[in-house]
């Protein structure tokens, strides 16, 4: 008999295989969705959850870009602001529309699932969800963030860079060790911050771990072009990450 997992990835792909699996754009986000998934189980065991807690990590990391290949496929973006809030529609399709019943069946876990989809790709965390469905989103938020990283270092993605000053709201907010919302990026260089600054963010001891140990900050500072312009920032982040007083 399949285990969870095994059984998941498998209703998973044939979900996947519904979509244009020639397009990069899908394929890329099935591939990403196998290494949260992996990193969410990961991070739980580090944790030290217990098995059905586990389960939840495994079921909402593989899950969270649910809504992603009808993002691209009815919109050919994935950029929220210009189509759709995609963790939304993730559980909009999942619960609203019981898809999820075709991956995972039991009921007692929907409610955590269900926060870690919807809120993965938030600015943040409402503060009024219990402590426990709190820890399933912050595992996914992490893993989303650590493959998200690895894709950047492995230059399936690059980071854009241009001629402008970064502005100075940025610079507020990442130097008071604060993710940045998309809403006062002006330049490509405004978000190259803002990627950076998604790490203030991570909350677990195996996330900071993870991007020290593989040196990820400095492959990435690597690619650079204006190193000069950057190189507050970079020093600034591995600091922070260093000092793990943040982590939870």
């Amino acid at each position: 008999m399949k285990d969870l997992k095994d059984k998941i990835i498998e209703d998973f792909t044939n979900y996947y295989n519904n979509f244009n699996v020639e397009d990069n754009n899908i394929k890329r986000k099935y591939y990403h969705s196998l290494r949260v998934m992996k990193f969410s189980k990961e991070i739980a065991y580090s944790e030290n959850l217990n098995e059905n807690d586990i389960e939840i990590s495994i079921v909402a990391g593989l899950l969270h870009d649910y809504a992603r290949f009808i993002q691209w496929t009815k919109y050919h973006t994935y950029s929220d602001i210009e189509s759709i809030d995609h963790g939304n529609l993730g559980v909009e399709l999942l619960f609203g529309q019981n898809e999820i019943l075709k991956f995972y069946t039991n009921v007692k876990n929907f409610d955590e699932i269900y926060d870690a989809i919807k809120y993965h790709n938030k600015h943040s965390v409402p503060d009024t969800l219990s402590q426990h469905n709190k820890k399933i989103c912050y595992i996914v938020r992490d893993a989303d963030k650590l493959d998200i990283f690895d894709i950047f270092v492995n230059g399936i993605l690059d980071f854009k860079e241009d001629n402008a000053e970064i502005s100075e709201e940025v610079k507020k907010e990442f130097f008071n060790n604060r993710s940045i919302n998309y809403s006062i990026i002006k330049n490509d260089n405004d978000d190259l911050i803002l990627k950076i600054a998604m790490l203030f963010d991570l909350k677990y001891k195996y996330s900071v771990d993870y991007i020290v140990n593989n040196k990820i900050l400095e492959k990435l500072y690597g690619k650079i072009k204006n190193k000069e312009m950057f190189k507050e920032y970079f020093k600034y982040m591995n600091d922070y990450l260093l000092s793990s007083n943040h982590i939870i």
